[in-house]
């Protein structure tokens, strides 16, 4: 009966995390067709604010006790990295197509980490070369289908190209200390509600900063899409991955990541702005084969290690 039990959440966390993959690639692509005439801060001030009272709540009545003392260095390296993550990401989908955001935004995470090691001087094997090197070429291909036309979207040369594809690389980067910022929270006895509920405090100042004058006029004329996007877009699929993190292993947490690019490239067909990139698709399908490769690899030298 047991066996039967756990079988059963840990298919609940299957369909979780694979709930918060096709939420968060639609809510991508719809978020991207609705910026392209306003400021790409205007979004990210109202609904991370909604998010972090929504947590907030949560977090009250659990009553955890938080060690200031010690917790707010942690707590403030979070929030500059969701700040740096979240306001880069948004503003590479006002120029850059949705998959080609999420595949950079993916793509740069094993580069970065292989640096690392290698400014460490940690030991690399032959596989995660490979890997890299592959990673590498997939998103050179991805930044060439950007500045040549190819990438679903006829574009020209412009400063806007360039910052969202730096933006979309910053994105990824970042991602990597939010990861690790998160984690040392939660080794601190943090809940992932209180997590949620403080992570975005820079980023709604920041994007309040920028729209301040225009924030509250807007919200009014946008509220239905704003409100659809934050509950589908932000908080359902936060609340989705949280339970497949409770209910599976990191491996299927990851690999449900992975296919957030594939998801979106497929769910931006329906934008018609966007047409089918053969170059994207190549593109994206060689990042998510490079992800599941890396996944793997770790799985590898964790029970070589075990």
């Amino acid at each position: 009966m047991e066996l039967k039990l756990n079988a059963s959440i840990y298919k609940v966390g299957i369909y979780a995390l694979l709930g918060s993959a096709i939420l968060t690639s639609i809510s991508q692509v719809f978020y991207a067709h609705h910026v392209q005439s306003v400021h790409p801060l205007l979004f990210t001030g109202i609904s991370f604010l909604i998010t972090a009272l929504y947590f907030q709540l949560f977090a009250v009545k659990q009553k955890m006790t938080v060690h200031w003392a010690t917790d707010k260095k942690p707590l403030f390296k979070l929030n500059i990295a969701s700040a740096i993550t979240f306001l880069s990401f948004y503003v590479a989908l006002k120029y850059v197509v949705p998959a080609i955001v999420s595949a950079l935004e993916m793509g740069v995470v094993p580069l970065f980490v292989a640096l690392l090691l290698l400014l460490q001087r940690q030991k690399i094997s032959k596989r995660k070369w490979l890997i890299s090197f592959v990673t590498l070429a997939a998103c050179l291909l991805l930044i060439w289908a950007v500045f040549s036309g190819t990438s679903g979207i006829g574009t020209t040369l412009s400063f806007e190209l360039l910052l969202g594809i730096l933006a979309s690389i910053i994105a990824g980067i970042g991602a990597v200390f939010c990861s690790e910022y998160s984690k040392e929270l939660s080794n601190r006895g943090w809940s992932s509600s209180m997590i949620l509920a403080k992570r975005y405090i820079a980023v709604i100042i920041i994007s309040m900063i920028f729209t301040y004058d225009i924030i509250i006029p807007y919200f009014v004329d946008n509220i239905i899409w704003i409100l659809l996007i934050t509950v589908g877009g932000v908080l359902l699929p936060n609340y989705l991955l949280q339970k497949g993190i409770q209910y599976t292993n990191t491996f299927l947490v990851m690999m449900s990541l992975s296919f957030i690019p594939v998801l979106t490239f497929f769910f931006q067909l329906f934008d018609t702005r966007i047409q089918f990139s053969v170059v994207t698709c190549i593109g994206v399908l060689l990042l998510f084969l490079c992800g599941c490769s890396s996944l793997k690899e770790q799985q590898h030298e964790k029970a070589t290690h075990a």
